[in-house]
């Protein structure tokens, strides 16, 4: 049995939940191909009991400001007790990668991952791709400008490892409050995956959802969500409405626009595809992530950063309903198949297992 401890805080946060989800659910299958994974919430003398340790990011979210050096230090303790070590970055987008972690640990592994690797080896404007890509391109600066730090050896950039990202939570009616109340009672019944989907080819009479906000620290961030609206004028709806209403809007909607926020894949990606909508966002062909779900053309359809094509795209899957169906209906099948509770919980099981294999410490 490889036994494998996770020190994390919790249910705690959106992806918090995501990514503890597949570990709670999935349990009995890891257990049945050998991986014994227990979640830990405190730095005990157990917790360095196991063969493999990950340590979920928001575990130390709170302590880099102003105690780096002693997080660092501990992460070398920890590696010096532990076959491996391994960091899994929970923040939203491809880039803001802790730099100081890499050379300690084992694998840093992350939900999405910039496909180019050598792009991290650049530093980027707003910590991300592509608020760096409209600050060169429209010239867009924040208030307080931050840059990423870049990787500076090959040997480094060898230890990312794509995790797996946020669609494997529930996503249905109740799921966030369930995940929630998992995270102050753990009882495994809570947590399961969502079976109700609405059909792609039923009646939809609203041709486009676009509910989204724009209220960003960073005018890179925010950029992107107002050119939409700039657009689309009236064709936007208004703020946040109930969590029923909104679900409801999404399985009456022909497609649904998800742009990029504080990382490329939002939540509301997962609900589009419970929803039957076929789902509209940026260009996503720079990024790597696991499930595989976002194949523009395919899965999903696509827009470029720039938007030249944005009006086009628009028109395109109004004028031929066919085309529309046909990537909704790829991109739902292609997400049940993650959830199933049989063939998803291996295809998990698969993913984590080739994940720990590939990890050769040097």
């Amino acid at each position: 049995m490889n036994h494998v401890n996770v020190l994390t805080p919790g249910f705690n946060s959106p992806n918090g939940c995501a990514f503890l989800f597949p570990l709670v659910v999935h349990r009995r299958m890891l257990a049945n191909y050998g991986f014994g994974v227990r979640l830990r919430n405190a730095v005990t003398p157990t917790l360095l009991d196991c063969d493999t340790l990950i340590v979920d990011s928001k575990f130390y979210r709170d302590r880099w400001q102003g105690d780096a050096a002693a997080v660092i230090d501990t992460l070398e303790y920890f590696k010096t007790q532990i076959p491996r070590l391994i960091y899994c970055d929970t923040t939203d987008s491809t880039g803001s990668l802790k730099v100081d972690v890499l050379p300690i640990v084992d694998c840093y592994a992350k939900a999405q991952l910039l496909r180019n690797r050598s792009e991290y080896g650049a530093p980027h404007y707003g910590q991300r791709i592509y608020t760096d890509y409209y600050h060169r391109r429209a010239g867009i600066t924040d208030d307080e400008p931050d840059w990423s730090e870049p990787v500076s050896q090959n040997t480094h950039l060898e230890k990312l490892a794509v995790s797996w990202n946020s669609g494997l939570a529930d996503y249905s009616l109740l799921g966030p409050a369930r995940m929630s109340l998992y995270g102050h009672f753990p009882v495994s019944s809570l947590l399961s995956f969502p079976r109700r989907r609405t059909p792609p080819g039923r009646v939809r009479p609203m041709q486009l959802h676009v509910r989204m906000g724009t209220t960003y620290a960073r005018a890179s961030i925010s950029y992107q969500r107002q050119m939409i609206l700039s657009r689309l004028g009236p064709l936007a709806a208004g703020g946040k409405i109930g969590r029923r209403s909104y679900l409801n809007e999404l399985s009456l909607s022909q497609s649904v626009l998800s742009p990029f926020g504080l990382g490329e894949i939002t939540l509301k990606d997962f609900e589009v595809f419970l929803s039957g909508a076929c789902l509209i966002k940026p260009d996503m062909n720079h990024l790597e992530t696991w499930p595989d779900l976002f194949r523009p053309g395919e899965t999903i359809a696509c827009f470029d950063w720039d938007f030249a094509d944005f009006d086009s795209v628009l028109t395109s899957l109004y004028d031929d309903s066919e085309a529309r169906i046909a990537i909704a209906n790829a991109g739902q099948e292609n997400y049940q198949r993650y959830l199933d509770p049989d063939k998803g919980s291996l295809l998990f099981v698969k993913h984590f297992s080739n994940l720990l294999s590939k990890i050769q410490r040097k």
